[in-house]
């Protein structure tokens, strides 16, 4: 049923309209394009005012965005917590997984989170969350992560994150992270 999905699932829909306006942006700059991943979902009723009443997901999904951004290929999802921490148990291990294959390609995979305690935004690299699962952690605290991973939201409304990305791609190529 939709019911647990719409109490927690729609937690990060303010993070992915920001990012939908930011890639609507670059897309017009030819800056990238990166889309928006829809979640298959399978309806199995449907209410007399033509709304979904009950349905499932047909699969599990792999990340919330995916594209190409300078030429380099992306794959992400979109995390709010309103924590000082992010929950590790907020990222499926699917997701892992797929992240940790795509930049096995040559892409770059990450989170992009919005700390909503202290209203910051970080990217953070699947390698990144693979170390603190295997150090047992729970969580990934914004004071954990390098200050250059920190996105700034800017006055346009848009989170301008290829700066991040770019210093990401170096820290990646200097640490040699197949």
């Amino acid at each position: 049923m939709l019911t647990a999905w719409r109490s927690r699932g729609l937690q990060g829909d303010a993070l992915e309209a920001l990012l939908e306006k930011t890639h609507d942006q670059y897309k017009k700059q030819g800056l990238g394009i990166v889309e928006k991943i829809p979640t298959p979902i399978k309806v199995t009723k449907i209410d007399q005012k033509g709304c979904i009443a009950e349905g499932y997901f047909e699969k599990k999904s792999t990340v919330d965005f995916i594209g190409l951004i300078q030429g380099i290929g992306v794959a992400f999802d979109a995390k709010e917590t309103m924590n000082p921490s992010l929950p590790l148990q907020n990222i499926h291990n699917h997701q892992i997984h797929f992240m940790v294959h795509f930049e096995k390609q040559k892409g770059l995979a990450f989170l992009l989170c919005h700390y909503r305690k202290v209203d910051r935004y970080f990217l953070i690299p699947i390698h990144h969350v693979v170390e603190h699962i295997k150090k047992g952690k729970k969580s990934i605290s914004y004071r954990s992560l390098p200050e250059e991973f920190e996105i700034n939201y800017n006055e346009n409304g848009l989170l301008h994150y290829i700066s991040v990305l770019n210093v990401y791609r170096r820290w990646k190529n200097q640490v040699k992270i197949k």
